[in-house]
């Protein structure tokens, strides 16, 4: 891990550390709150992937009824029967709370690409799941602030991809500001709306190139900054 890599991780660390502790009542308000939905254990594990394909153990608060399916994808939760009060603790993201410890482990960093299910990884085009755990996942991302979180990640590879080129403790400054303007207001951030500069001031040690593999756009490679020329310079 270069200097700056593991500078970067102490730091985060550190401030999850904090934060965690902070949360810990609204994480215990959130548990209780789920037991009294489910009268089952609060807390929800799932195996999932991180940085050089290593699975790790992922906590949140149980929103789901117990008999859903413990790797169900996203199309599958949208069929379950879920309170009004889990309802709100997901829109909140207050289930996530406890994803601050992965933080702390350094499983996770505060911005990443999203930590896939291992069924749905390996459903993944190979070259992309590659890039997605050569870095750190993350609490917060492009896909996870984007319109198109509803998706899968391998439906919509644009965002982790722009991220993973273009990784930078601007964007990611950047990432978390657009993070608490859509728990807050609900306002959701297009590609299109990444400042150029951040992208275009400080090298990449890879080509700035996002390959787009989803059904629903145009099968071709384009440059970072064609993606992001509607932002202006």
């Amino acid at each position: 891990m270069q200097s700056t890599d593991l500078a970067r991780t102490l730091v985060e660390r550190t401030i999850a550390a904090v934060l965690l502790l902070l949360a810990l009542p609204f994480v215990a308000l959130t548990a209780l709150a789920s037991f009294a939905c489910y009268r089952a254990w609060p807390f929800f594990v799932q195996d999932r992937v991180g940085r050089g394909g290593a699975t790790f153990r992922f906590l949140k608060v149980r929103t789901l009824p117990p008999e859903t399916d413990r790797y169900a994808d996203k199309y599958s939760i949208g069929e379950s029967r879920i309170p009004s009060m889990m309802r709100t603790v997901r829109r909140l993201h207050l289930d996530e709370l406890p994803q601050l410890s992965h933080v702390v482990m350094g499983h996770m960093a505060f911005v990443g690409p999203r930590p896939e299910m291992p069924n749905l990884h390996a459903a993944l085009p190979p070259r992309f799941a590659a890039e997605r755990v050569s870095v750190p996942p993350g609490l917060t991302g492009l896909w996870q602030i984007s319109p198109h979180c509803r998706q899968l990640i391998g439906e919509r590879t644009e965002y982790d991809r722009l991220y993973i080129a273009h990784r930078t403790l601007g964007l990611d400054a950047w990432i978390l500001y657009r993070t608490l303007l859509k728990m807050t207001i609900g306002r959701a951030t297009h590609l299109h709306t990444v400042p150029v500069r951040i992208v275009r001031r400080l090298p990449v040690s890879r080509p700035a190139v996002v390959l787009v593999e989803s059904p629903v756009l145009v099968p071709t490679a384009v440059t970072a900054e064609a993606v992001l020329s509607a932002a202006g310079t």
